[in-house]
């Protein structure tokens, strides 16, 4: 044997299965198939592919699971809205069985989030600042409703991620963010801990009414320090 080949990992052969879901899914990635876009039948699509019916069923089935398509009611397979909280279903359920991952993601949100909001300070219109204006009148009154100020705390987040002016950054913050909602499920219930992120975001507002990008930035990084010090605080309750 040649020597070094020993350590060499085998190739492994895909399957007919894996073969069709990267077909489906290069035609997702180049625009070809688009949200909501209804797949052919599962035999037309076997005959357009040549593969068989039931390769075609195990392909959408993990597909499925992906969150890149669906099956409506009444029958039919759909590409799905595409949104971080379908694609990243699976990673967040992996999350949720290894929670000493969460201490790597808020790592990652601390980094991410604060250069956002850098950024926001530096990009930001009017319009987006009178929306977070809004949204914290509206968590004023939600700090007795988890439920509600997570849904505006979404929101809140979201306005600042396209204030960046970076898509890439704002795809990759909102993607932390869904990522870390059954942490913050957790720690939202805990009393106190809303009062925290309310106070947090009029620091964060009142840095970027300033168009300050280095009082932003510092203001969101403390505000991911008290969100990942307040879900561990939870997380242990739970255990």
């Amino acid at each position: 044997m040649v020597a070094g080949l020993d350590t060499v990992a085998p190739i492994e052969r895909q399957s007919v299965a894996e073969q069709v879901a990267k077909k489906l899914m290069e035609l997702v990635r180049t625009g070809s198939l688009k949200p909501g876009d209804q797949l052919p039948p599962e035999r037309e699509l076997a005959q357009i592919l040549q593969v068989s019916r039931p390769s075609v069923r195990e392909a959408l089935r993990g597909l499925q699971i992906l969150g890149v398509v669906k099956m409506r009611q009444g029958g039919g397979v759909y590409v799905t809205a595409l949104e971080a909280s379908d694609l990243l279903a699976p990673l967040q359920f992996l999350l949720e069985l290894n929670a000493p991952t969460v201490d790597a993601l808020h790592e990652a949100r601390i980094l991410v989030e604060g250069t956002i909001a850098g950024l926001a300070a530096e990009r930001i219109d009017a319009a987006s600042r009178t929306r977070l204006h809004a949204l914290l009148a509206v968590q004023r009154g939600l700090l007795r409703d988890p439920v509600g100020f997570r849904v505006s705390d979404m929101e809140f987040h979201r306005v600042i991620y396209t204030a960046s002016g970076n898509p890439f950054l704002e795809r990759v913050g909102g993607s932390f963010f869904v990522l870390g909602m059954e942490y913050r499920r957790i720690a939202s219930e805990t009393p106190g801990v809303l009062e925290r992120s309310f106070a947090d975001h009029e620091a964060i507002l009142a840095a970027l009414d300033a168009r300050d990008a280095v009082a932003a930035s510092e203001a969101m990084r403390r505000h991911m320090t008290s969100v990942y010090e307040t879900t561990l605080a939870a997380m242990e309750k739970v255990r």
